[in-house]
């Protein structure tokens, strides 16, 4: 009986891994629909739900300031609000992708200005290669901004006990 427990004991750790990020990606999407509400409800963004996080497409009414006025908290900007939509960084990864028709030069700076803004906000370390999904005219892409926040969990140390002495990102 005892080896048959632990012969188990993987399988349900896997499976509570598994679960543990979907419920975490499910929380990140929830708080950016919340964060994003009035966009989506005036069309200047769509927030989907993805296995392993959301993906947030700016539409093309989306407009923010470049320059020194992005940083700049007089006016409204989409970008903070999909940052306040973040949960613990170290457990993001971000990917930035314009699947407009614009030319390429246009879209690679758009992108760039994305980028810089969450670098300027510390999450430079969060931003990796975009998805094969959002390049332009896939069928799953819709035409804007996009970026996909995945929800990276982190593996288990292993053992019992307090394990490390720092502490880690953990999700729910």
């Amino acid at each position: 009986m005892h080896r048959a427990s632990i012969a188990i004991l993987p399988a349900i750790f896997l499976v509570a891994c598994s679960s543990s990020q979907h419920r975490t990606a499910r929380l990140l999407d929830q708080r950016l629909e919340a964060r994003l509400a009035a966009d989506v409800v005036a069309g200047r963004a769509v927030v989907r739900q993805l296995p392993d996080g959301a993906r947030v497409t700016l539409l093309s009414p989306s407009s923010f300031p470049n320059g020194p006025m992005a940083l700049d908290d007089k006016n409204p900007d989409i970008r903070a609000s999909i940052i306040e939509g973040l949960l613990d960084p170290r457990l993001m990864r971000i990917a930035v992708a314009d699947t407009t028709t614009l030319p390429d030069e246009q879209r690679q700076i758009r992108v760039r200005n994305i980028e810089a803004y969450f670098a300027d906000f510390g999450l430079a370390d969060t931003v990796q290669e975009p998805p094969p999904d959002t390049a332009p005219g896939t069928d799953t892409a819709l035409a804007g901004l996009s970026i996909t926040v995945g929800v990276q969990c982190p593996k288990p140390e292993g053992g019992t006990g307090y394990g490390s002495v720092k502490s880690g990102p953990v999700c729910e």
